[in-house]
């Protein structure tokens, strides 16, 4: 087990608190609206302090968490919402066989991984066919507010453990081998201009 560096363990201790406000102001309605779709054995990328936890449906088979932070793991051990397993790993390279899962989500996760292409064939391979793939992220505004998201990702990517602030997922998932079944374009409940267009939706493997 890798010990978290410093800019990991700053990000543990701001991030939760920032983004309970967030939820609280309306973010965890989204959440769980989302997550309802979960079915049967489901794997969580990038799982944070556990923020979706409490939104998955109690009959799912299992629920794997993966982060890799390992100060955010520890609050998420911490946590007995739903019978649940905690692991280490890397959404570049899954340590799950082939079509192991029903449902794999990710919720602002992608905005900092260093390759997302990679993640994304990571998801598509660990999903059984038919599986379902639950997406909630933030992506790069237009206009005026993309070039500010431009200029501030410098400055996000090292405050908040890598994020990019204009990572342009939907591009990336539609270059995926994932197919989008459903997409859902709103604004994330902050005042943070790095953050707030949001993406949710649903893709397959076909």
């Amino acid at each position: 087990m890798t010990a978290p560096s410093l800019g990991q363990r700053c990000f543990a201790a701001w991030y939760p608190r920032f983004m309970g406000r967030v939820d609280r102001a309306g973010q965890a309605g989204l959440r769980r609206a989302q997550l309802a779709a979960a079915r049967g054995r489901t794997l969580e990328i990038g799982a944070g302090s556990g923020l979706s936890v409490p939104h998955y449906p109690a009959e799912l088979t299992q629920l794997v968490l993966l982060e890799p932070n390992a100060a955010l793991r520890e609050q998420l051990s911490a946590r007995d919402d739903l019978p649940l397993t905690v692991l280490d790993g890397d959404a570049h390279a899954l340590g799950f066989p082939d079509a192991s899962f029903d449902t794999v989500t990710a919720s602002l996760v992608f905005c900092s991984l260093r390759d997302p292409a990679t993640a994304l064939a990571e998801v598509h391979r660990v999903l059984r066919p038919g599986g379902r793939f639950l997406f909630h992220e933030h992506v790069r505004g237009t206009g005026a507010l993309g070039v500010l998201q431009d200029a501030l990702t410098p400055v996000q990517r090292r405050l908040a453990d890598g994020c990019h602030a204009n990572r342009d997922f939907e591009a990336l998932l539609a270059a995926s081998a994932l197919t989008v079944t459903e997409v859902f374009h709103t604004r994330m409940p902050t005042a943070l201009p790095t953050i707030a267009p949001l993406v949710i939706g649903t893709a397959e493997r076909g």
